[in-house]
């Protein structure tokens, strides 16, 4: 075989067997939490399991108050019974070393922790007296001008308990009572993988290439939360206060506290990896497999830590801490102290706990009366310092011990250097003392000695001790007598019972022994007796006091010995994994006797650092003796001049400053420096919180003006931008016609320009301005008065730029811009010419500036704000019995009534006034016939005569007055051609026409029916007869002023007689005047096969019943809106109720309630319903999903037509609650800023902060991403809601639209700002999946075809100023007849959709939309497709389309018998139905189920829609089948116009008795005067259908009219046969 081959397997051999041996070894190790640790009991001496009770509980209440609060004040206790009554400082009798006593500290660290307060802070402070010595020297305790209080927060507890005396109040060790190792490696197992290497089995280390003797732990640069107080030594907040990340890795999260804990954290540290590379070499394992056997390595090292750590604890150093006799110094064996092992017996006073023998009936958890007090008599051993020398030098035993110096760092210390190192200075500044040199400290701990076993507590604990940034230094005497109340113990002569001692009958049988003692327990006494207390035996002592007494030279008295001995016996005995323990196989017997027979801290010491050690052998493998150790083999004890270099003194700091023999300091020192002083801060102020605070919201609030501001500028930008675009750009082409030209006219700096058209009338003596379309806009008329030969003309001329000003005699400017100076002088030649031609006198003026002929202008806006006066007197005049008050004239001065006195009405005013075209000739004629001196205008008491007989009753006056208008010769007759022309001029003022056969036809019916001989003259008589006949004097006689008698659509009618209002009647001729546009009012005429009524509903009387009126009429209007809109809002108001309650009482245990009163519940429940209401817009931005559920049965329950109203509803509950929220969260962190910084840890709990940053208000609001993120949100919804105003939507929509699209943010910052985890865990994504799922879908089917660019094919500006595009149709847009679509203009703004409904039909090639101008952007489109704005382009501005979204009408041809109801603008989505409709029905073999439909439109006048008109006409010319039956109701017409519309309602009538068709509309379609009565048709057209099941019944308008169809639908649907399916929308 070959040689190599048997090689590999060879060393694969050996590899496999070194494996093995190294696996074999994995025995079961402590638990860490110590869970399972005792087999039969799992939770005993687990983490987190409650204290164990000896003696009763003795609460105040018996549940949880605090004991004793009869007793006195733990500060005045310490003051007498716990600090010395003498200067001198006094050492251990018994040679206790400081080495045993912060061993002592060690070991509390390790096997108890209940130091942490509960959560939520329950504080019970302790009052400091005013005669206090340990802060009466302190300016800030001076200058307190109240009561200065020690914080004492209440320690934590088990939540179940302290409910009832038989439960009470149990608190909680947070880690285990076993010696198993959470010193060294940490409270959980993820703080231990923190500390480790994972290399080798070591813990990490700061600098690798160092040995173990000189090494140190890594940097906490993963910042494990080790306790990390203030600095007491400090002056600064900022120095005070340090990074945990300063501190190095270590198990005990206390371990820095001090240098002498530090450095026994530094011990074990080493004594682990000192064991590792111990056990590398004995399995010789290689550098590339530490990685892969570091779990092995590292519980090797682990269990010789723990090993070590159990036998010199319970053997080593709990015999010499209990007791150390008298006879220590001769005597070598361990018989000087405590017999820890011997065997177990019945006396009481001398408890042992013999041979370790496991027994898991034996429970291990820390006592009450241990932790609270017996354990905390090694206070009274503490040292104020330390001495540290070097290394020691050859000679004696006292000999060349290299005492050094401590440098201060003291802030301006008073002096530079010490000979000791003073613990009170050294509070969590450990790492200086150990970076200086460790092993100095060890040889100070060992040589120190600790303090007189007595009662006293040296400064640096009773006084000096750490606190709070609040409190920097506390009593810590005071602290564990209130500990002790806190935790109900009862008092020391009950405990000594408990214990099996007996009750003292006196004070003095406490402590014999100790003169000092004595003095003190009669100090106590005193105390007691003054408090109302025993002053003969000790009753209601506090146990660490009373127990404190009994303290002699040899040790703690009976009962704090009795206490520790049971305590560690039972965490010995109650562990299954002590080291000695041969059955859990950790050890065997061999290595069980070398840790108890080699294993001690002297051997510890001698293998991880570089002293030399009595006994052991040093780093060189000598034997160290007596003569050249650095140390004593027994650290614990010194045994004077028998050890190595006893300490110089004992450590003072009111001794003078003195030169110690064989210290390396020049001159004399003070042995240690005094404390720093007691400090105190405020939170609020010392953070100043106080100026970010008020500051902060200030600045936020100044965002709503500020974001205004920038609303109003943006509007005031963007109507600048359209004044500039409505500036018309004059026409470069000229006119074929001298007479014409086309110009730009400038009307006012509101109203803009626009393009006209100047006609010279030389005929009639008139200057016409029309538009391109030729409709009249004004009229001057130049005609002489009779007293006057001719009127003047003034032209002023600009000479910066092509624009002149004409002004005439009794009319406004006209200010007229042209294309270049030479059109301009063109038309000022012909004007010239004109004026000189018909006899009018010329002047020109010439202006430097046009702006100077600009602002002089007499405009139209200028001359209605006086003809507004004008008529509010002529009210006034007409109706006397009204005040000047009524008509709003209080203000009148002279000037002003002198001008009204002598105004003039123009014709084109006249007309204007009445609401009628100026140049019809029935204006004309009134004009003329009230024009009675034929002055060419109407004077004021022309027109206030003419107002008189409008206004007044008198039918035959009316009618004489309209007869009078055409009889012109005034012969009192009316020839045929004359009546002919009164007709023609009333079909004029409705734009209607009517051809010569036509006319013949209504003249010879109208003849007829009054019985005249065709042809004949019509005298008034005759006149009467047509016009006021029986029929028709009813109509004439309340043909009266009353203007507002008919209301809009929608709305009742009032019930107006001759008491209507002055107010009324001037507010109507004001309306009017500033209104144009004819009217028309008439009655119910007409019935069909179909029954069609009409009616007026009556509007009650007395205000009380028209206000219930108008709450039931809006309740019935908006019942579905109303039932939804509260049903939100009580679910709305159950999430804030239910998160308002769990605040207030479910989460009461964790206090921030309590901090921050019912605020923070308010503000949850705030944030909940804020989460809710944000959450719930996405649903109602979801247009897709509301187009789809639109088309189904659930439009009868939900109003999805009402999303938009609901998104508002929504966004208003949004805003409240915001304002809660932020309001609420501004109060209750000015409660949490005055917190102290622990405590807002633990309101917080769920959020982590360094320990040395301050939770003040700045730093909540401004470093956490909860606080940065609610300022964003907030400052998001300000400028939301500020943009999303009906101004600004209106004025500044890009605005709006752009803010609006912050919602993206809003979501996003909502979730973050839960991230925090400050009070809850976040929950908005509870709300906001389900919404924001549905949204995002949406949103994708709306961006798949948003972008479609589609190119406008057709643009007409048509009347009532609507734009009419015709574009082309995208190849993948499917729609239903009656959708709607988003249209956003390339030109005006990309991203600007406004939603149009589908005029055309689903068959058509191309989609066309009917836009009625009616605000900004509208305006602006209709400005842009403008022909006269289009010259020079070859093509129309393209659109973005976006849609369809459904309507609810498409399945009106599911229905044999359809019936389509139109009011007002609702109409318009019926347009695309109609065409629909036509062409389904020319397709001989379409399966349509549908085969009749009726279409009532329902407005208050077809003027307004013009364009629906000509879409009806075209369905009626090809409806060839008589498919569809239209019916058109005129609901409302000006009383103004009452007399002229009587007179058309007469025609009408006539005309179609004759024609068949409308007068006014030109339609076959029937007109009726009125709103429809629905139930009446409803049956009529159920008994014209007598076959059909059901009927569908698809409506669009005003709630009233929507509900009043729904309303009659419902009562037929309750009668026996037919149904009504009835589909509605609102507008």
């Amino acid at each position: 075989m070959d040689l190599k081959i048997v090689l590999v397997i060879l060393a694969f051999l050996v590899v496999s067997d070194c494996q093995e041996e190294i696996e074999e070894e994995s025995p079961e190790l402590h638990p860490l939490d110590g869970y399972f640790n005792n087999l039969l009991h799992p939770d005993w001496g687990a983490v987190d399991t409650v204290l164990l009770r000896k003696s009763p509980p003795a609460y105040g209440d018996g549940v949880y108050t605090m004991a004793g609060q009869n007793r006195p004040n733990p500060f005045d206790i310490s003051e007498r019974a716990h600090r010395s009554n003498i200067q001198a400082s006094l050492g251990s009798v018994r040679g206790r070393t400081a080495m045993q006593v912060y061993f002592g500290q060690q070991v509390v660290e390790e096997i108890m922790d209940s130091q942490r307060p509960g959560c939520p802070r329950e504080y019970e402070n302790i009052p400091v007296p005013k005669n206090n010595t340990l802060y009466r020297d302190s300016e800030a305790f001076n200058s307190a001008t109240d009561t200065v209080f020690m914080p004492f927060p209440r320690s934590r507890f088990d939540q179940r308990t302290g409910q009832s005396p038989s439960n009470p109040r149990q608190q909680l060790n947070e880690i285990t009572p076993y010696l198993d190792g959470q010193l060294m490696y940490g409270p959980a197992r993820t703080w231990t993988d923190a500390i480790r290497e994972f290399r080798g089995g070591k813990l990490l280390v700061l600098d690798p290439s160092k040995g173990v003797r000189d090494s140190l732990p890594a940097i906490n640069d993963v910042r494990l939360p080790f306790a990390n107080p203030p600095n007491p030594r400090e002056n600064t907040r900022e120095r005070r206060l340090l990074p945990v990340a300063r501190f190095w890795r270590f198990g005990n999260p206390r371990a820095m506290e001090n240098p002498f804990l530090l450095s026994f954290g530094v011990l074990w540290f080493r004594w682990h990896n000192y064991w590792a590379e111990e056990y590398i070499k004995m399995k010789n394992i290689q550098e590339s497999d530490l990685e892969k056997y570091d779990e092995q390595i590292f519980n090797y090292a682990r269990k010789w830590v723990v090993a070590s750590h159990q036998k010199i604890v319970m053997y080593d150093w709990l015999p010499r801490w209990i007791l150390t006799s008298e006879n220590f110094t001769s005597v070598s064996d361990d018989s000087r102290f405590y017999p820890i092992r011997d065997p177990k017996t019945n006396d009481p006073r001398r408890p042992t706990c013999g041979q370790y023998v496991y027994n898991p009936n034996i429970h291990p958890g820390i006592t009450a009366e241990f932790q609270t007090a017996a354990m905390r008599y090694g206070h009274t051993l503490v040292t104020p310092g330390l001495w540290r020398r070097g290394r020691k030098g050859t000679g004696g035993l006292q000999q060349n011990c290299n005492w050094f110096p401590t440098n201060l760092r003291l802030p301006n210390p008073p002096v530079q250097q010490t000979h000791g190192l003073r613990l009170c200075n050294a509070y969590w500044n450990s790492q200086e003392a150990v970076e200086d040199d460790l092993d100095a400290l060890y040889r100070g701990l060992a040589s120190t000695l600790g303090e007189k076993e007595d009662h006293i507590m040296v400064e640096d604990l009773a006084g000096q001790v750490f606190g709070p940034l609040e409190f920097s230094r506390r009593d810590l005497a005071a602290l564990n007598i209130q500990r002790a109340r806190d935790h109900g113990l009862t008092d020391y002569q009950t405990i000594r019972e408990t214990f099996g001692l007996p009750r003292l009958n006196s004070w003095g049988e406490i402590n014999t022994q100790n003169r000092d003692t004595i003095r003190a327990i009669e100090a106590l006494r005193l105390l007691y007796q003054g408090s109302g207390l025993n002053g003969t035996s000790p009753e209601d002592v506090d146990l660490f006091a009373g127990g404190l007494m009994e303290t002699t030279d040899d040790g703690p008295g009976d009962l704090f010995r009795i206490i520790m001995v049971e305590q560690f016996c039972r965490i010995r005995d109650g562990d299954r994994f002590w080291y000695e323990n041969i059955n859990n196989k950790i050890f065997n017997q061999t290595e069980i006797d070398f840790i108890n027979n080699e294993i001690t801290l002297g051997y510890i010491l001698s293998k991880v650092t570089n002293l030399r050690v009595e006994g052991q052998r040093d780093s060189n493998g000598n034997l160290v003796n007596i003569n050249n150790a650095d140390i004593q083999a027994d650290p614990f004890v010194h045994r004077g001049t028998d050890d190595p270099c006893e300490q110089p003194a004992q450590l003072d700091p009111g001794v003078p400053p003195q030169v110690i023999r064989g210290s390396n300091a020049t001159g004399a020192l003070p042995l240690i420096e005094n404390c720093t002083t007691w400090q105190t801060f405020d939170y609020f102020f010392g953070m100043e919180s106080h100026i970010s605070f008020p500051l902060t919201f200030i600045w936020i609030g100044l965002v709503v003006p500020a974001a205004i501001g920038v609303m109003l500028l943006i509007a005031r930008q963007r109507q600048r931008k359209m004044m500039e675009a409505r500036k018309k750009r004059a026409r470069t082409d000229k006119s074929t016609d001298p007479n014409t030209f086309n110009v730009v006219e400038w009307v006012g700096k509101k109203e803009g320009e626009r393009n006209v058209v100047i006609k010279f009338d030389s005929q009639r003596k008139k200057l016409h301005v029309n538009d391109r379309r030729g409709k009249p806009l004004r009229m001057i008329d130049l005609r002489p008065k009779q007293s006057s030969q001719g009127k003047s003309i003034r032209l002023w001329n600009a000479d910066d730029r092509p624009l002149l000003s004409v002004r005439a005699e009794g009319e406004i400017d006209l200010v007229l811009k042209f294309a270049d100076v030479e059109r301009k002088s063109q038309f000022s030649s012909k004007l010239k010419n004109f004026a000189e031609g018909i006899g009018a006198s010329f002047s020109t003026n010439n202006f430097g500036k046009a702006e100077l002929i600009l602002n002089n202008a007499s405009t139209k806006e200028d001359r209605q704000k006086l003809l507004d006066k004008f008529f509010r007197v002529i009210c006034l005049q007409a109706f006397k019995d009204k005040t000047s008050k009524e008509l709003d004239l209080e203000n009148l001065d002279h000037d002003t009534a002198k001008k009204i006195a002598e105004i003039q009405l123009t014709r084109t005013e006249f007309a204007e006034a009445l609401g009628l075209k100026p140049t019809s000739i029935f204006v004309r004629n009134m004009f003329l016939l009230v024009d009675s001196d034929r002055s060419g205008f109407v004077s004021f008491r022309e027109f206030l005569d003419f107002f008189v007989v409008l206004s007044s009753q008198d039918a035959e006056s009316k009618i004489h007055l309209i007869f009078s208008m055409y009889d012109i010769q005034r012969r009192g007759r009316l020839s045929k051609k004359d009546f002919a022309n009164m007709i023609k001029s009333l079909l004029d003022l409705s734009d209607s026409t009517l051809d010569d056969k036509k006319m013949e036809e209504l003249v010879t019916s109208m003849y007829k029916a009054a019985n005249i001989s065709y042809g004949s003259d019509i005298t008034f008589e005759d006149f009467k007869k047509i016009f006021a006949s029986d029929e028709y004097a009813g109509t004439l006689q309340k043909a009266t002023l009353n203007l507002d008698a008919i209301g809009d659509i929608g709305q009742p009618v009032k019930n107006v007689a001759n008491t209507t209002t002055i107010r009324s009647k001037r507010a109507t001729i004001m309306k009017n005047y500033t209104q144009k546009g004819a009217k028309k009012k008439g009655f119910q005429r007409q019935q069909s096969v179909v029954r069609v009524t009409t009616h007026q509903q009556e509007y009650p009387k007395t205000p009380f019943a028209q206000k219930m009126y108008e709450i039931t009429s809006y309740i019935s209007s908006n019942r579905l809106e109303i039932f939804w809109g509260t049903l939100f809002t009580l679910v709305l108001i159950g999430i804030f109720l239910e998160r308002a309650f769990y605040y207030s009482f479910e989460r009461e245990h964790a206090g921030l309630r309590r901090i921050a009163g019912y605020g923070v519940t308010v503000t949850r429940g705030a944030a909940s319903a804020m989460m809710f209401t944000y959450c719930a817009l996405l649903i109602t931005m979801s247009r897709n999903m509301i187009t789809f559920f639109r088309e189904t049965f659930l439009h009868r329950f939900f109003p999805w037509d009402s999303m938009h109203a609901f998104h508002k509803f929504i966004a208003y509950q949004a805003l409240l609650s915001t304002f809660i929220h932020v309001i609420g969260h501004g109060i209750n962190l000015y409660h949490i800023s005055t917190q102290t910084s622990g405590d807002a840890n633990c309101y917080f709990m769920e959020y982590f902060r360094a320990t040395h940053i301050l939770a003040s208000f700045h730093y909540w609001t401004y470093t956490t991403i909860t606080g940065v993120t609610g300022i964003l949100l907030t400052l998001i919804v300000i400028v939301m809601y500020v943009f999303a105003t009906p101004y600004a939507r209106t004025n500044a929509f890009n605005a709006f639209w752009n803010t609006h699209n912050l919602y993206i943010f809003l979501y996003i910052f909502m979730i973050m700002h839960g991230l925090g985890r400050l009070v809850q865990a976040p929950i908005t994504h509870t709300y906001l999946i389900g919404p924001l799922v549905i949204y995002i879908i949406d949103k994708l089917i709306s961006l798949s075809r948003k972008k479609i660019e589609c190119r406008v094919v057709k643009a007409e500006l048509l009347p009532s100023d609507v734009t009419a595009l015709v574009f082309q149709r995208p190849t993948t847009f499917d729609y239903k007849s009656g959708q709607w679509v988003r249209i956003a203009c390339l030109e005006l703004g990309e991203n600007e959709y406004h939603p149009f409904t589908i005029s055309s039909a689903p068959h058509e090639e191309y989609l066309s939309l009917h836009i009625r101008a009616v605000g900004p952007w509208t305006y602006n489109l209709r400005n842009l497709y403008d022909p006269d704005n289009l010259e020079g382009k070859l093509a129309y501005p393209s659109v973005y389309v976006d849609g369809p979204y459904g309507e609810g009408h498409q399945d009106w041809y599911r229905y044999e018998v359809a019936i389509l109801v139109g009011g007002g603008i609702g109409v318009t989505p019926f347009a695309s139905i109609l065409k629909d409709i036509v062409h389904k029905s020319k397709i001989a073999d379409l399966r349509f189920p549908c085969k009749k439909v009726y279409f009532l439109w329902v407005t208050r006048t077809q003027k307004q829609f013009e364009w629906m008109t000509d879409i009806i006409r075209e369905v009626e010319n090809v409806d060839s089948n008589q498919f569809m039956d239209t019916h058109i109701f005129v609901t409302q017409f000006k009383e103004k116009f009452d007399l002229r519309t009587t007179m058309l309602y007469i025609c009408e009538r006539h005309f179609q008795k004759v024609a068949g068709k409308s007068l006014f509309t030109g339609l076959s379609a029937v007109t009726h005067f009125g709103r429809p009565n629905f139930q009446d048709f409803l049956k009529s057209v159920r008994s014209e259908h007598p076959n059909v099941r059901t009927f569908g019944v698809f409506s669009c308008g005003p709630p009233n009219m929507t509900n009043n169809l729904d309303g009659a639908c419902t009562n037929l649907n309750k009668q026996e046969g037919a149904t009504f399916n009835h589909h509605f929308e609102n507008f």
